[in-house]
């Protein structure tokens, strides 16, 4: 069975750095960049995101309505929020829990009755991220977006499983360690030899650039 399509969504300073040097909520995107985000979005089923991104900002990104007068309005179409995490550290108090979205949970651990609470569905991480990937998309789920963190991203990219990259570039140098591939002593990633083209570029405000990458898929010879 074919396995859902994953895009990274992401916005990263020119050293890539995804958080300012202190941690904690990211705010390096203009306001245009918040469209483009609102807009990738709105085209997915689903979104992922690890414990630490959610610690960070304890709420996700909601969709909006936007129209030319500039007036704003949460979206009753949601994509569904789905948290992978092995921890039991989940707080009824942040604003997550309150938003007007679906919840899913991915772990390989057992969660205790509490934390099952805040959670309307339960996956189990199968091995791997790609035959967890099959059981979403057994739940309707073809479209994925990859918001953070970055452990959460490199595990997918070791996989060979990422589709498309959706990335804005902050004209910063910020420093740091929060970078969006973590460090790593393996020559892994790099020697998956993966080729990527650009689907499209938009100029943004405040000299930010949206680049669309696509994975090359490779070419069968049937000779």
């Amino acid at each position: 069975m074919t396995i859902p399509r994953v895009i990274i969504v992401i916005a990263s300073s020119l050293d890539g750095r995804i958080a300012l040097p202190g941690g904690g909520e990211s705010h390096l995107g203009s306001e245009e960049d918040k469209k483009m985000l609102n807009q990738n979005l709105s085209m997915v089923d689903a979104t992922i995101f690890g414990l630490g991104t959610l610690i960070a900002h304890q709420s996700t990104y909601l969709i909006k309505n936007l129209n030319d007068n500039d007036e704003v309005n949460i979206s009753k179409s949601q994509p569904i929020s789905i948290v992978a995490s092995n921890s039991k550290k989940f707080n009824s108090n942040w604003k997550y829990f309150y938003q007007p979205i679906k919840r899913w949970l991915i772990t390989s651990s057992k969660v205790d009755n509490a934390s099952s609470n805040y959670f309307e569905k339960q996956l189990f991480f199968e091995d791997s991220w790609e035959k967890t990937l099959i059981s979403l998309k057994k739940q309707g789920i073809n479209d994925l977006a990859i918001l953070g963190g970055a452990k959460l991203i490199n595990s997918f990219i070791k996989e060979d499983l990422i589709t498309d990259i959706k990335i804005t570039i902050i004209p910063r140098i910020i420093g740091g360690r929060y970078t969006w591939i973590p460090p790593e002593q393996t020559n892994e990633i790099f020697n998956l030899k993966r080729l990527w083209e650009i689907k499209s570029i938009k100029n943004l405000m405040n000299n930010e650039i949206h680049i669309h990458y696509k994975k090359i898929c490779k070419k069968i010879n049937n000779k």
